[in-house]
């Protein structure tokens, strides 16, 4: 893949460019392929799995509820050096509360092409957007660095809320969503080969229901899950640190849902309001890994002062008690 990249790059208009965003068809296949997420949906959605749409109509129609995945590649911010790529799952119908036919769910990860040490040039995602409730009160979508969540290289492992289908970066944040997404009885997806869009303006394979009012995947098409100020804010938390996207509307969240702790907690708990969810990378789990040696080190020694120190004690009291060796001593008469 990393050959097939650097020429693309290098000798731009070589390869087609179906939807003429400057990046050829070859490069976005293999990057939606590179990091396709690993699905984690319900065994028992009411909307089975994410469809498949017929191509050439505007109205939205199911084909099947096939487990059919959609994707869009685009230079981020003009730049062909990194990449913004967009994973839709598209369903059926929303069946949770407030259930609605067709619902428009995605993932985003910005993608940047490196050469480390001036090697052979190599894709590699820097952040992990998964959306959750849009433009909503209960909006609970999450971003948090590639590292974090171990996906660098390959696909984030995402969990799909049954009924609701919001998507999140644990299965633990699944449950703060607004107090009615559960991830439970969950399996993994088994996913095609990603079924490219294309871009708004330039539908590829006559998918021209992306444009249809009847669903917002028209406005998840046309911008960015990565603005500046979002990743700023990231940046500015430890490395451990899943962040809300929008954490302005946790406090509502919590006022609304007074009675679910979970939202109450995620909202006020933490050292920031920012945080979604701590979680034990690669170099944090060294780390914590690191703090249990030292503190079964501290234990270990601890217990062996403790039974140093009931042993004085036990010896003491059996003097004063005439007891020694485990055999009483006749008390002088």
């Amino acid at each position: 893949m990393a050959t097939l990249a650097a020429a693309q790059m290098v000798k731009p208009g070589a390869l087609p460019d179906s939807d003429r965003d400057g990046l050829s068809d070859p490069l976005e296949a293999e990057l939606l392929k590179q990091f396709q997420p690993r699905w984690m949906i319900g065994k028992e959605d009411c909307s089975v799995r994410p469809a498949q749409f017929t191509a050439g109509i505007m109205i939205p129609t199911v084909v099947g509820d096939d487990g059919t995945i959609y994707g869009q590649a685009s230079p981020y911010r003009g730049q062909q050096e990194e990449v913004e790529l967009h994973f839709y799952h598209l369903w059926r119908q929303d069946c949770g509360r407030m259930g609605h036919a067709l619902d428009a769910e995605h993932i985003a990860v910005l993608v940047r092409r490196e050469s480390p040490d001036g090697g052979t040039p190599r894709w590699r995602a820097l952040y992990w957007y998964t959306a959750a409730h849009e433009e909503t009160v209960c909006d609970a979508s999450q971003i948090a660095r590639a590292p974090t969540v171990e996906a660098e290289d390959e696909g984030a492992t995402v969990w799909i809320s049954p009924g609701k289908h919001a998507s999140f970066l644990s299965e633990e944040l699944c449950s703060h969503g607004c107090g009615g997404d559960r991830c439970e009885d969950m399996d993994r997806m088994k996913a095609g080969e990603v079924v490219n869009l294309g871009e708004l303006s330039r539908p590829a394979d006559d998918a021209i229901w992306v444009a249809s009012p009847r669903w917002s995947l028209a406005d998840k098409m046309r911008r960015s899950d990565f603005p500046e100020d979002r990743i700023v804010r990231l940046e500015r938390l430890p490395e451990s640190d899943v962040a809300w996207a929008n954490p302005a509307k946790r406090p509502a969240q919590a006022a609304i849902y007074g009675g679910n702790s979970a939202v109450n907690g995620i909202a006020t708990g933490g050292h920031s309001t920012d945080t979604a969810l701590v979680l034990a990378n690669s170099s944090t789990g060294r780390a914590i890994e690191k703090a249990q040696h030292n503190t079964g080190n501290a234990l270990t020694k601890s217990y062996k002062n403790v039974v140093k120190a009931l042993g004085g004690a036990a010896s003491s009291t059996g003097k004063a008690l005439g007891i020694e060796d485990g055999k009483s001593k006749k008390a002088p008469e």
